[in-house]
């Protein structure tokens, strides 16, 4: 499968014969954890405002919680790129010719 050339055009591959996942794979990375980062300074202001106490456990858990998180979308999306690399590795075994 050869890399596309240009994001929007494999965007719109209704053949699906071009694999977008590895320029997504990035993205999505970043997108999970910049939201992850964003949802705990959002818990911790607002359990501030309740107690200093609640801001604390919410910092607390917060940062716990998101490097849990950051982990499993890191897991899941290496998953997703090793069973591409298997589907390229099989379809070169039994395609030879391409």
């Amino acid at each position: 499968m050869p890399e596309e050339k240009n994001f929007f055009t494999g965007l719109f591959d209704f053949s699906f014969s071009h694999s977008l996942l590895r320029r997504l794979v990035k993205l999505l990375y970043v997108i999970a954890s910049l939201s992850g980062g964003i949802t705990v300074v959002a818990c911790v202001v607002l359990g501030m405002q309740q107690s200093p106490a609640q801001g604390l456990i919410n910092l607390v858990a917060g940062i716990v919680a998101l490097f849990v998180g950051v982990l499993v979308v890191r897991v899941l999306l290496e998953l997703a790129l090793t069973i591409l690399r298997i589907a390229e590795g099989i379809e070169h075994a039994t395609h030879p010719g391409n």
